[in-house]
C-alpha cells in the first residue's frame, strides 16, 4: 500500500474518472505525469497531442470542468495541495495506490521512514551541521523518495538520481521541480553507465523549475558524473588525493546550466494550454 502519512484518496478518484472513460490505469497516470512535466517546460506540442488523443475518443461531450483535461489539471492542483501539505513524496503515493489493481504498474517505493533512516546511514546531515554542499546520488531512485528527504535535510544539496523505468524518472524530475531543489534526474540503467535522457530541476525563489536536456548536454552530463564518481573511488583509497582536488573545486560544478521557467509559470501554462 502507499505510505499511510500520505492520504492520496482524492487524486486518486479524480484519475479514476478518467480511467473510467476506457482507458487503462497506467495510461491515465502515465499521460497524467507527462503533461504536468510537458506544461512545466512549456512544451506545448506534445502537451497537446496528449490532449488531443483524449478529445478523440468524444471526450468533449464532457460538460466543461469535467472533460478529462480539466480532471487532468484538477488532479495536479490536489497534488500540490497534498505536497505543500506533507512535503513528502504524493506522486509515488498515488503511483503505488493507484495502481494496486493493475499489473502494469508493479512497483512499490521505499517507505518514507525507511529513507529518513538511508539518508543518515549515507551521512546526508542537517543544514545546520555543515557549510559544504552536499552530493548526493540515488542510483536506482524510483519517484525520487530518498533525494526529496536529502533534500529537506539540505536544501542546498546538488541531487543526482537514476532510474530505467522512463516514468519513474519523469516522476523524480517532477518531485525535485516540487519541491525546489537543484538535481539532475537521467533515465538509463546505472549499472551499465546508459543515460538514455536526463532532465535537470533548479531552484529559485519564483519555485522550482525543470528543463531537459539535449543529447549533447546528456553526453556532457555522463562525462561529468563518471568522472566524479572515479574521483571519489581513488579518493577513498587514497585520502591524499581529496585535498589536492579542493584546490581545484570549480571542477566538480555540474556543467550543465539554464535558466528554465519556474514552477507557477508552469502552473499557469497548465491551466490555460486548453
Amino acid at each position: 500500500m502507499a505510505s499511510l502519512q500520505v492520504d492520496v484518496d482524492e487524486i486518486v478518484e479524480t484519475l479514476e474518472r478518467i480511467r473510467q472513460r476506457g482507458h487503462s490505469a497506467h495510461t491515465v497516470f502515465r499521460d497524467w505525469v507527462n503533461l504536468m512535466l510537458f506544461a512545466l517546460q512549456d512544451r506545448d506540442d506534445p502537451y497537446l497531442e496528449i490532449v488531443d488523443d483524449y478529445r478523440e475518443r468524444g471526450d468533449m461531450d464532457h460538460p466543461e470542468g469535467q472533460q478529462s483535461v480539466d480532471l487532468f489539471s484538477k488532479a495536479f492542483g490536489q497534488l500540490q495541495e497534498r505536497m505543500a501539505a506533507t512535503n513528502a513524496d504524493v506522486l509515488g503515493a498515488v503511483y503505488e495506490e493507484y495502481g494496486m489493481s493493475s499489473d502494469a504498474f508493479g512497483q512499490h517505493f521505499t517507505p518514507h521512514t525507511v529513507c529518513e533512516m538511508m539518508a543518515e546511514i549515507a551521512g546526508v546531515v542537517d543544514e545546520d551541521d555543515t557549510d559544504d554542499r552536499q552530493t548526493v546520488l540515488d542510483p536506482a531512485c524510483g519517484s525520487g523518495r530518498m533525494l526529496l528527504v536529502a533534500g529537506r535535510k539540505q536544501p542546498d544539496a546538488l541531487l543526482f538520481g537514476q532510474d530505467k523505468d522512463p516514468l519513474c524518472a519523469r516522476m523524480t524530475a517532477l518531485n525535485c521541480c516540487f519541491l525546489n531543489l537543484d538535481a539532475y534526474v537521467i533515465q538509463g540503467d546505472s549499472l551499465t553507465v546508459e543515460f538514455q535522457r536526463a532532465w535537470q530541476t533548479s531552484y529559485s525563489a519564483m519555485g522550482g523549475s525543470v528543463r531537459e536536456l539535449d543529447d549533447e548536454e546528456v553526453s556532457e552530463l555522463r562525462e561529468w558524473v563518471t568522472d566524479a564518481f572515479e574521483n571519489t573511488v581513488e579518493e577513498d583509497n587514497d585520502p591524499s588525493l581529496e585535498q589536492q582536488r579542493n584546490a581545484g573545486s570549480e571542477d566538480r560544478i555540474a556543467p550543465v546550466t539554464a535558466s528554465v521557467p519556474s514552477e507557477q509559470a508552469g502552473l499557469d501554462a497548465f491551466k490555460s494550454s486548453d
